[in-house]
């Protein structure tokens, strides 16, 4: 069994060790937004729906507990929530989207460089990431500071409430800014630094790791058997690139929803000069994921269904379907390149590799024949630009890649994937699964028990793909022209203040 703990909500999911599903339920939590730019959840609301998530995907599944053989948990990462010595929440866990924490961060760049953090960590210094937050609640909180027993993380939580263990594993502990990332132990130099005791911290153990046994009280809340194993999971980020069999390098794995999570496989530790993407510990034993994250990708296409999809949405209603499904085929009769229309996808800002809080999304090249299918294509294009620009970095790096991976709700549709298997000139392969997150866990949870002798089998043995989408040799100039004129065009305004008065 899986459990994949999103930032919406929490899928249970069980697994037999073909990689088919067996039964699969999904709940959805509630987010908190005390001021507009802070958001919190309830921690006890992921146990909650945890338990009613695996009760009803055990029912489905038609079997006893007694067949269940190994639980794992994946998870949003980052986000942290102090807990008393009995295990109660002390205060609402800070959710990674939280930005209140920016003069926390200010104060970390005053006190050591960004070169050193980056160094030790892999990690930038952001409000997006852990540290941050646990010196909010030290600074604003103190009593809930000095209560903590311990700082968990989604996953170290659900692990707990399971098999009453204080765990957390190294791909989550390497999103903490607290993580060295070389020697997969808490970093002396950052807690010292911040002022955070190692004692309140979780242990450190690796992906795959047997670390306990669901307890009595677990069992009477979630149905399942006392005595299963629990196995230590990961991070969702690396839980996908596993579910997808990233596995070796040369493999890349690209997750597009709202925005886009690209991570590839590396044996050894890949720092950037120029700090434009991250380095973090992957849940393949010793190995670690070079990452990049674009923030609008999916939602820039969403942006185009809400505001000026009507026509499109009102033929999908029609017919019955995802009105995605209709704008992708408008998209699919514009040729290549959108006959010059670029669109630059920073709606909310850039990400990686440039790092742009005020970038702002862009049209450019429109004239009175293009039409708004020619916005569709641009908008397809211009991710999978946006999509090729961490690619070069990543093989300035070191790490080219033979083949890309892909997952979330993009990979639905082919017109998109085919595209960006041109954009990229390198074949995409899109997997028989969605859920690639839970199936990542599960395959730790067969390792864990000794089913699979390594996650890299376990991956061969249950990851499904579909025939790969190879890049088309009459686009590929078109293309190689348009991602020119797409850095170009991004040079020229990065410098813009639009955003500003």
């Amino acid at each position: 069994m899986a459990i994949d703990a999103g930032t919406t909500g929490v899928r249970s999911m069980f697994f037999d060790k073909k990689g088919r599903v067996m039964g699969m339920a999904y709940s959805e939590y509630k987010s908190e937004y005390p001021s507009p730019s802070w958001v919190e959840q309830d921690a006890e609301s992921w146990w909650s729906k945890s338990c009613e998530t695996i009760k009803t995907a055990l029912a489905d599944t038609g079997q006893g507990p007694e067949n269940v053989v190994g639980v794992s948990v994946t998870n949003q990462r980052e986000t942290i929530v102090p807990i008393a010595e009995n295990g109660t929440p002390l205060r609402n866990a800070i959710v990674w989207q939280d930005r209140r924490t920016i003069p926390q961060c200010e104060w970390i760049c005053n006190q050591m460089s960004e070169d050193e953090v980056y160094s030790i960590t892999g990690l930038t210094v952001d409000p997006y990431f852990s540290a941050p937050k646990i010196l909010w609640i030290k600074e604003k909180e103190q009593s809930s500071f000095k209560k903590a027993h311990k700082f968990l993380l989604v996953h170290d939580y659900l692990i707990h409430c399971l098999s009453d263990e204080l765990i957390t594993d190294f791909s989550n502990a390497s999103r903490t800014m607290l993580f060295d990332v070389r020697r997969a132990t808490w970093s002396e130099r950052m807690l010292d630094v911040l002022g955070i005791p190692n004692e309140k911290l979780p242990t450190p153990v690796e992906p795959g790791a047997r670390i306990g046994e669901i307890t009595a009280s677990a069992a009477n809340d979630t149905g399942l058997g006392e005595g299963t194993p629990v196995i230590a999971g990961g991070g969702d980020q690396q839980c996908a690139a596993l579910g997808v069999g990233v596995v070796k390098e040369g493999m890349l794995k690209s997750t597009t929803g709202t925005g886009t999570f690209m991570l590839a496989h590396s044996k050894t530790i890949r720092l950037d000069p120029g700090r434009r993407v991250l380095c973090s510990r992957h849940v393949v034993p010793n190995a670690f994921v070079v990452e990049a994250s674009m923030f609008t990708t999916g939602s820039a296409l969403k942006w185009f269904r809400d505001n000026l999809g009507s026509e499109e949405r009102t033929v999908a209603h029609d017919k019955g379907i995802d009105p995605y499904e209709i704008i992708t085929e408008e998209a699919s009769k514009i040729p290549a390149g959108s006959e010059g229309v670029l669109h630059i996808p920073h709606f909310v800002g850039a990400g990686a590799p440039n790092w742009n809080p005020h970038a702002r999304g862009i049209f450019a090249g429109l004239a009175l024949g293009h039409t708004r299918a020619h916005i569709i294509r641009s908008i397809l294009e211009g991710v999978s630009y946006e999509i090729r620009t961490n690619v070069e970095v990543m093989r300035e790096l070191g790490l080219p890649s033979k083949e890309v991976r892909v997952t979330g709700g993009a990979a639905r549709s082919k017109v998109w994937m085919q595209i960006q298997a041109n954009i990229l000139r390198t074949p995409v392969i899109r997997t028989q699964l969605e859920e690639a997150t839970a199936v990542g866990a599960a395959i730790l949870a067969f390792k864990g028990i000794g089913v699979f002798k390594s996650v890299t089998q376990a991956a061969e043995e249950m990851v499904k793909t579909l025939p790969p989408l190879s890049p088309t040799k009459d686009t590929l100039e078109v293309y190689q022209k348009g991602y020119k004129k797409f850095k170009e065009l991004y040079s020229a305004i990065s410098d813009l203040r639009l955003d500003e008065d």
